[in-house]
């Protein structure tokens, strides 16, 4: 494609588009400049509080905390997700826009998508729990899963020791595998035995580092044990022309070994023959803003 010479720094080279094929993952870093990630900060903050409206956002509590002896500023330190924020947030929408972002993403997936899930995973100091060995497309019944692609953006210095992400390069390859699903979407996770633990890495980012992965690869976040906060958001996206289906196509991808369903979807008072889109599919076209500031 013909591209001007002051975007070509923004592109992935040969290389790293042949990475993203073989591993299923690739890391942008200072996808966010400074102003960005300090808004982004702020953003979630003024949700937590409620010094931000939240029409449509929702927020997610670690077991066992009692949000009602908390005051306001303290909850913000209580929340392991946030959802459903792009319309009450500017600097959340705003990232998840990213031009250079989308640039690379048509490098990877071809021109055209729609952003349909928006999510702020932050690990509490001390208490912010794992998440378990997943494949995201286990959790959208998209007909193909190579058409979904999600985006983790780090807002504080993601290592080890506070909970970063951590893959199994290549597993995308493999295709869907089982899932158990404990009727909690936090603890729907790989079955034992289908997770090369071996061949794991930590993937360590600082803030506004973006790393761009696969539907189907295998990843996990530890617990956060630090004092430290972990602070990330993630947006998941599929190509325009994809197509939602029902338990029974989401069975094609995701079984066990005797054949039945295996995926971390939850029934909404649909049957296996309806066919079902996440939040309707929520079709949202991606208008670029310039995140580099």
């Amino acid at each position: 494609m013909d591209v001007a010479p002051d975007m070509k720094s923004d592109l992935l080279s040969g290389a790293e588009i042949a990475q993203y094929r073989r591993d299923g993952y690739v890391v942008l870093r200072g996808l966010l400049g400074p102003r960005s990630i300090e808004a982004c900060k702020a953003a979630l903050t003024g949700l937590a509080v409620g010094s931000i409206a939240s029409r449509e956002t929702s927020l997610m509590y670690e077991k066992g905390v009692d949000v009602a002896r908390l005051s306001p500023e303290e909850r913000e330190f209580a929340i392991r997700k946030y959802m459903d924020f792009c319309m009450d947030a500017p600097a959340l929408r705003d990232a998840a826009f990213s031009r250079r972002l989308h640039l690379v993403l048509d490098q990877l997936l071809g021109q055209g998508r729609v952003l349909f899930q928006e999510m702020a995973l932050v690990k509490p100091p001390r208490i912010g729990s794992e998440k378990p060995w997943h494949q995201d497309a286990s959790y959208f019944r998209i007909k193909d899963p190579g058409l979904v692609v999600g985006v983790w953006i780090s807002l504080d210095e993601a290592s080890r020791s506070n909970g970063c992400m951590e893959l199994v390069p290549g597993s995308h390859l493999g295709g869907g595998v089982p899932h158990v699903h404990e009727n909690d979407f936090n603890l729907c996770r790989i079955v034992p035995g289908k997770v090369d633990l071996a061949a794991r890495r930590a993937i360590e980012m600082g803030p506004g580092d973006a790393l761009v992965f696969h539907g189907l690869i295998h990843h996990y976040t530890a617990a956060n044990t630090s004092n430290m906060r972990r602070r990330a958001v993630q947006y998941h996206y599929h190509q325009i022309g994809t197509v939602w289906g029902s338990v029974d196509d989401h069975l094609a991808h995701f079984h066990d070994e005797d054949g039945n369903y295996a995926g971390c979807t939850v029934p909404h008072g649909d049957d296996a023959g309806s066919n079902y889109a996440y939040r309707n599919g929520l079709p949202r076209e991606i208008a670029p803003v310039d995140t580099s500031v």
